[in-house]
């Protein structure tokens, strides 16, 4: 796709949300969108810090880096940045522009071992009868894309805030028990297909071999993940619905029926405070 620069340009209709989702780095402001060149690294893994600092120095295409394009916005640093996994609409800058989130590098990043699946509730701000957002939920073996944020504390709530429409308790900022995530270069990695599923009765799991990683593994127990708690994902027959195989109109069409889902805890765990 074109990679325009102007946010408000950028495609979204409610029935196809989130997508499209940005194909590499960027630095999003409400004016304008800022694509980045991701640097190779060569390490096995990153800690925070050392990915926060690998980021910073990345460069724009007009050769600025992101520290000096957060300073010239001014807007606090990569190094006073918490990182926030961005699985869905949040990860798409014409929402972005909605929300009012402000200046907000966003890489592109790999998740094993989970997966995005639609809620089983319904947000109707944006079309009637509304919008599915998308939650996490556990699948070994699997991986697909998705995206990272770096964001102050206030944008984080403000986030969480845009999810909740309103109504403190649907959704929380966890930090996952399980799975795995590592910074992504190739953003076209293609997840395994719905023929690739294992179904016992009880569970869903992937048994072909990964694809090789080709970038260093990140601390999932430390970045904060969107998660649906009011009840959880949608409980497709006992199986899940995820975003890569039932697209959102497909998906509320041909899949949804409501008073059908899977509590949030029993799908994926999180760190316990």
């Amino acid at each position: 796709m074109d990679l325009g620069t102007n946010p408000r340009m950028w495609p979204y209709e409610p029935s196809n949300s989130p997508l499209p989702l940005p194909p590499q780095p960027l630095v999003f402001t409400q004016q304008h969108l800022h694509w980045v060149n991701a640097e190779h690294v060569e390490s096995n893994s990153m800690s925070l810090d050392q990915i926060r600092d690998s980021v910073a120095g990345w460069k724009t295409d007009s050769g600025m880096s992101v520290d000096a394009l957060l300073e010239q916005e001014g807007v606090v640093p990569m190094a006073k940045r918490r990182p926030i996994l961005l699985l869905g609409e949040l990860a798409n800058p014409r929402r972005l522009i909605d929300v009012n989130a402000g200046p907000l590098p966003i890489i592109n990043v790999r998740i094993d071992d989970f997966c995005r699946t639609w809620t089983d509730t319904l947000d109707s701000r944006m079309m009637n009868p509304g919008v599915h957002h998308v939650t996490a939920a556990r699948t070994p073996g699997w991986w697909e894309s998705a995206h990272l944020g770096f964001a102050t504390m206030p944008q984080i709530r403000q986030l969480m805030e845009h999810l909740e429409d309103g109504s403190r308790g649907k959704w929380k900022p966890g930090k996952l028990a399980e799975g795995q995530l590592h910074l992504l270069h190739d953003a076209t990695l293609a997840p395994p297909t719905i023929d690739d599923l294992v179904w016992d009765g009880e569970s869903e799991r992937i048994e072909i071999e990964r694809p090789p990683f080709d970038g260093p593994e990140l601390p999932l127990d430390e970045i904060f993940t969107p998660l649906h708690t009011r009840q959880g994902c949608y409980n497709h027959r006992g199986r899940l619905a995820r975003c890569v195989h039932h697209l959102h109109r497909a998906f509320h069409s041909n899949i949804y029926r409501r008073g059908s889902a899977r509590q949030w805890d029993d799908v994926i765990s999180v760190q316990k405070r």
